[in-house]
């Protein structure tokens, strides 16, 4: 009997969790397919974990019903890094070197993420990472890495900024704001990579002068004196380049102090996804934010992970969950096509290969990153719309913003 193990990290000596889910009957000498990884469970990265956790043992069970991996049941061991750096190296190597994982996921976040590459890459291993972008972390990967935002930090801008390109002249922005997470992540986001993209950038394409742009650390309460600056230089674009709970607390502190740019973005993180936006109430209105994909596209498994999460009570489909599924199809579909669990043979079949994904058709470049594709949203009306690219839409963007 195969089974399902998703296990958190032993804690200060401690187990926080296990949780085993039966499996059908496999052959008695069919050795289990290890699949391990980690995820902050606890800590400041624990709601965007739940639901990588969530999609993860659904997809395991789905995978282990029609027969498996290569006709072998898939035990998928997860653990608890805590959203700690440290904990997180421990917990690679132990997923490596003691539990003999056949197949790593990456965890969640850059800031996390970043800090077991080099483990897992110095065992030969593909890291299959759904979990974060970093296009300098890819391109240093070589290859050994792939991941399934189909946007890096560089793009996080660029759909929206295609928006405003094509809004009519009255319509466009004149003056931008830019408040910046101090980290590595979201100053790629700002300033680009290589002399590419970034915000800063986009905006001088399109001639919009950046009137502010501040620097923040990252426990940082306050964001009153930022949105002041902001209201004071008639800002009437804002771009929030941070993380979860840092934006909705910037969002808060616009509408507390009666500003209505008549665009703010949420473009440091799919914020606008997760069950926490919409108890902004008014103070979520009208902001825009990127994601991979929407439920109204018609891409492999999407509309089914939409239902999945509003049986769960979710009815907005986060971004996370999109990207943790999909790297879960592209490692279904590698292997199987594959026929291997030789990593030097699965990573030559990886790139030669394109797939079905819950993001959309995925074809990987040399660096092992996804080619562009971005959808951009409108939290409208208690709800995300599609507002870009014009050919999606679900609804016309709404500039102002805020009345």
């Amino acid at each position: 009997m195969g089974t399902l193990h998703t296990l958190s990290h032993f804690a200060r000596g401690a187990l926080l969790a296990l949780a085993m889910f039966a499996t059908p009957s496999f052959a008695q000498e069919a050795k289990p397919i290890v699949v391990g990884g980690s995820l902050g469970l606890t800590g400041i990265l624990s709601e965007a974990s739940g639901d990588y956790k969530a999609v993860y043992e659904r997809w395991a069970e789905q995978v282990n019903k029609k027969g498996g991996l290569l006709r072998r049941p898939v035990k998928m061991v997860i653990y608890n890094d805590e959203s700690t750096p440290t904990v997180a190296q421990s917990l690679y190597n132990r997923i490596i070197d003691q539990d003999r994982a056949d197949l790593v996921l990456a965890p969640f976040s850059t800031f996390v993420g970043g800090a077991v590459v080099p483990i897992v890459l110095s065992h030969k291993k593909m890291l299959f990472n759904g979990g974060f972008v970093g296009i300098n972390i890819f391109k240093n990967a070589k290859g050994w890495m792939i991941g399934t935002y189909t946007y890096q930090e560089p793009d996080y801008t660029r759909g929206l900024f295609n928006l405003i390109n094509s809004l009519p002249a009255d319509k466009r922005p004149k003056r931008a704001a830019i408040f910046t997470l101090q980290n590595p992540f979201t100053l790629v986001v700002r300033d680009g990579f290589g002399g590419t993209g970034g915000a800063v950038n986009f905006a001088k394409q399109l001639g919009i002068p950046v009137v502010v742009s501040e620097q923040y650390p990252p426990n940082t309460t306050d964001f009153n004196p930022l949105v002041q600056k902001a209201k004071a230089a008639n800002a009437d674009l804002v771009l929030q380049l941070g993380l979860l709970n840092d934006t909705l607390q910037v969002a808060r502190t616009i509408q507390q102090q009666g500003y209505k740019p008549s665009m703010f973005c949420t473009c440091g993180s799919q914020v606008t996804t997760i069950a926490a936006w919409p108890k902004l109430e008014t103070a979520a209105e009208g902001a825009f934010g990127s994601i991979p994909s929407w439920p109204t596209q018609n891409y492999e498994g999407l509309a089914d992970l939409a239902a999945f999460f509003r049986a769960r009570g979710q009815p907005t489909l986060p971004t996370y969950a999109i990207v943790a599924q999909s790297i879960l199809q592209v490692l279904e579909q590698a292997v199987e096509g594959a026929k291997t669990l030789d990593q030097e043979k699965l990573k030559d079949y990886i790139y030669k290969n394109e797939y079905r994904t819950a993001a959309g058709n995925i074809k990987y470049q040399d660096d092992g990153t996804p080619v562009y594709s971005q959808v951009v949203l409108q939290f409208l009306k208690g709800k995300n719309e599609v507002v870009w690219p014009e050919k999606e839409r679900t609804a016309a963007p709404v500039i102002p913003a805020v009345q």
